[in-house]
């Protein structure tokens, strides 16, 4: 009961600290095992380098218009669109900092 009581804790701890917005690097958020199980590619690296734009900033990232690349997430990994992809990246992220 009391190790029950202390993992609560440790848990409610690590919610705090992650309460509110979070900076988290694309290739954390989007990791090799999250690559591996969602896409067709090992890593996030090899998903932007067989695109068929260049990506090596943020600042090229948001210059790629939604529609190509909504239709590039379709055809190579099992999201719809980037939203969706980029949504359950962010749950199991937040999972795994959690320990869940």
């Amino acid at each position: 009961m009391v190790d029950d009581l202390n993992d609560l804790e440790e848990l409610a701890d690590r919610a705090q600290e992650l309460d509110g917005e979070n900076q988290v690097p694309l290739v954390e958020l989007f990791n090799p095992n999250f690559m591996r199980e969602y896409t067709d590619f090992e890593s996030l690296e090899e998903f932007f380098e067989e695109s068929p734009w260049t990506v090596e900033s943020q600042e090229d990232l948001d210059e790629i218009p939604d529609d190509p690349f909504n239709k590039y997430v379709n055809e190579y990994t099992v999201f719809s669109d980037q939203d969706e992809m980029m949504g359950e990246a962010g749950e199991e992220w937040t999972a795994d900092q959690l320990g869940l």
